[in-house]
């Protein structure tokens, strides 16, 4: 009885101390900032574009998906890694074509501020695995909710 008594006060204790250290704090999800609807002023090279997306946050804690009809408005998904209020389009390819076989191949990074997203982004065209086509834009993304 003395030896289950002298194990039971430490274990109560050390679960009493474990319960104590459980950390309140809520937890933020910096993607939050970045998720909305917004009006896009695509500004590239040869071109200017205004159209709508839709920024959503997927299963991994720091990505986000520019949706339909995404960056460049090619109808593809393009995700970006969040870090504070800075964001980072890690190179992605997407098939547009099987034959002959070419790729759009985006990268890029950009900024929040309040409303506001500007994404400085480039998009090759590859066919064949050679640069065909090389564009740089700027996306200045306005969140309407």
């Amino acid at each position: 009885m003395k030896a289950s008594l002298h194990f039971g006060i430490p274990v109560l204790a050390l679960a009493l101390i474990m319960a104590s250290c459980r950390d309140d704090t809520p937890y933020f999800d910096i993607r939050d900032e970045y998720i909305g609807d917004y009006v896009v002023f695509d500004t590239c090279e040869s071109f200017e574009a205004d159209y709508n997306l839709t920024v959503f946050k997927v299963g991994n804690d720091n990505e986000i998906i520019f949706g339909f009809p995404g960056l460049y408005e090619t109808g593809f998904e393009v995700t970006a890694l969040v870090t504070g209020m800075k964001i980072t389009i890690p190179i992605q390819q997407f098939l547009i074509s099987n034959f002959p076989e070419v790729y759009y191949e985006f990268s890029g990074s950009g900024s929040l501020d309040g409303d506001t997203l500007i994404v400085d982004y480039q998009v090759l065209t590859l066919q064949n695995g050679l640069i065909f086509d090389d564009v740089d834009c700027r996306a200045v993304m306005i969140r309407t909710n």
